[in-house]
């Protein structure tokens, strides 16, 4: 696992193994260019992934996926529902 980086606002994360998780959250990426998000102060991490459950996107760094991740925050469906991140 590489660095560790925190979002700078609340974000919202689609994650493979608990949906979608919200709120002040950490990011890294592992050796193999996987995405990971956590609770910010808890030890577990989760996948980034998507609703097509296609292969995740590969990230070369933590800081790139972080400006992924913040260029998407607070952004709304025509409902008004936050649309979480995808990878």
């Amino acid at each position: 696992m590489g660095d560790v980086v925190e979002l700078r606002s609340r974000a919202a994360v689609m994650t493979v193994e608990e949906g979608t998780v919200s709120g002040f959250l950490d990011v890294t990426v592992t050796s193999a260019g996987r995405g990971l998000v956590r609770y910010r102060g808890t030890e577990t991490w989760l996948t980034i992934g998507n609703l097509e459950d296609t292969p995740p996107a590969t990230w070369e760094t933590a800081a790139d996926l972080a400006d992924a991740v913040e260029a998407g925050m607070g952004v709304r469906d025509a409902a008004g529902n936050t649309v979480p991140f995808e990878a």
